[in-house]
């Protein structure tokens, strides 16, 4: 695990945004003009921290926050497959603890993340998972799952 991946969820857990934010603008290799950007070990440095953080109904909800702002964070500097994964988390933890507020965001999200990478198929599938009329903030922008 990269401690860049370490540093960013610890930085996210702590609500120090704009810290992370700049951990993956560090980490995004000039080189790679027009390649997708990964953050190697992200995943790993979550689970991680859900360990660290423990099982007990209090923690749960601040695991979905913090995994679910992980996501936002890689999807806004397009990671884009690092964030279809964690954003697959959220889905599947909102649903195992029984929480919505998340869940149809993350998916509308991990759809468009999913349509950035090229992989239609899989995008189609989670977009039809959205109820219609839900929305998603992109670059300051409201968008309908209708409209994607």
């Amino acid at each position: 695990m990269s401690s860049a991946a370490q540093r960013f969820i610890s930085l996210i857990f702590d609500g120090r945004y704009d810290e992370a934010d700049a951990v993956l603008r560090e980490q995004r290799d000039p080189a790679s003009v027009g390649d997708t950007p990964r953050l190697i070990g992200v995943g790993e440095a979550l689970r991680t921290k859900i360990l660290q953080l423990g099982f007990a109904p209090s923690a749960q909800r601040r695991i979905l926050a913090g995994t679910y702002m992980s996501a936002c964070q890689l999807r806004e500097q397009k990671y884009w497959c690092d964030a279809a994964a964690i954003y697959l988390d959220v889905v599947e933890l909102s649903l195992t603890i029984d929480e919505a507020f998340f869940l149809n965001d993350a998916r509308l999200s991990r759809a468009v993340c999913l349509k950035n990478l090229g992989r239609i198929t899989e995008y189609e599938r989670e977009k039809a998972k959205v109820p219609a009329d839900t929305t998603i903030l992109i670059d300051g922008v409201n968008w309908r799952v209708e409209d994607l």
